[in-house]
């Protein structure tokens, strides 16, 4: 029998979001450890990206920057980026041209040693590749062009994801992410309740609900789309809009992790602090109409 039911991560997640909200959480695990939001556009860096790529109307130059930037993924190391680069968010021309990386990207590579990377989803340190990272980059962000001028053709999320998992450099779970970045932007249509790809974290989650190492993906994909949403608060400032699929596959990544904690008996020492506040924009299409 599993060791833990739906209303275990209805629990979780309200309590994750009480944390953000900065009200009391009683849960010693939420209270101690570090979890992402329970909305996943209210994350810093998901804020960060979204502020980035509203500042140009054509896709390609969005999917572009959000292909560069999930891959670095940290904000310092982007305004170190911005500074060199004259001050202006890097578009599709100079993301796909080799000569950028030698006249931007190295200097900032040399500015920040041990400091460019995060190094979240192991993109471009690849064992076996001993080449420094601006080699790396060089080559494989110019010859991402063609893959990526297509994506921004399409508009429907599962098609753009889709031909994103064929994109160098990317596999299902990062596509997913870029394909959901594309929806935060200006002019776009809410498709978050129209697919979503759960991610090894996610099927942890929901396998922890069927008693198992990972739920399959057609599995993690009902239990997500069944999610009683209901159960849960609202998006902030969005006038009720209630947690997508997309949020709901975040919540299981992030209850994953709580279940391996709550199993392991680990709480932390100290209670976990957000490193500071940081402006939030709600995407007018995720505002609901009275």
């Amino acid at each position: 029998m599993p060791d833990y039911t739906i209303n275990d991560v209805i629990r979780f997640a309200r309590q994750r979001h009480r944390a953000y909200l900065g009200r009391e959480v009683t849960d010693p695990i939420v209270q101690t450890q570090k979890f992402t939001n329970v909305f996943r556009v209210l994350d810093r860096g998901s804020q960060y990206l979204l502020r980035l790529m509203n500042v140009y109307e054509d896709p390609r130059d969005r999917v572009a920057l959000s292909y560069f930037y999930r891959q670095v993924n940290r904000p310092d190391t982007m305004d170190a980026i911005i500074a060199a680069n004259e001050g202006f968010v890097p578009d599709f021309e100079q993301i796909t041209d080799p000569d950028w990386y030698d006249d931007v990207i190295q200097p900032v590579v040399e500015a920040r040693p041990g400091a460019f990377l995060n190094g979240a989803y192991i993109i471009l340190i690849k064992p076996g590749d001993s080449r420094g990272t601006v080699p790396k980059m060089r080559e494989m962000f110019p010859g991402a062009a063609n893959h990526l001028a297509r994506v921004a053709d399409e508009g429907k999320l599962a098609t753009r994801v889709g031909l994103l998992q064929k994109t160098p450099g990317l596999g299902p779970f990062l596509a997913m992410q870029i394909g959901t970045d594309m929806g935060y932007c200006e002019g776009e249509p809410d498709q978050e309740n129209d697919f979503v790809l759960a991610g090894p974290g996610s099927r942890k989650g929901v396998g922890f609900l069927l008693g198992k190492k990972s739920a399959s993906p057609a599995e993690a994909l009902h239990t997500i789309s069944h999610f009683p949403v209901d159960k849960l608060p609202p998006l902030p400032r969005s006038n009720g809009r209630p947690a997508s699929w997309m949020d709901i596959q975040n919540v299981f990544c992030e209850f994953s992790k709580y279940a391996r904690f709550k199993n392991q008996g680990r709480v932390g020492k100290q209670p976990y602090q957000r490193k500071g506040k940081y402006r939030v924009k709600i995407p007018s299409q995720f505002v609901l109409e009275d």
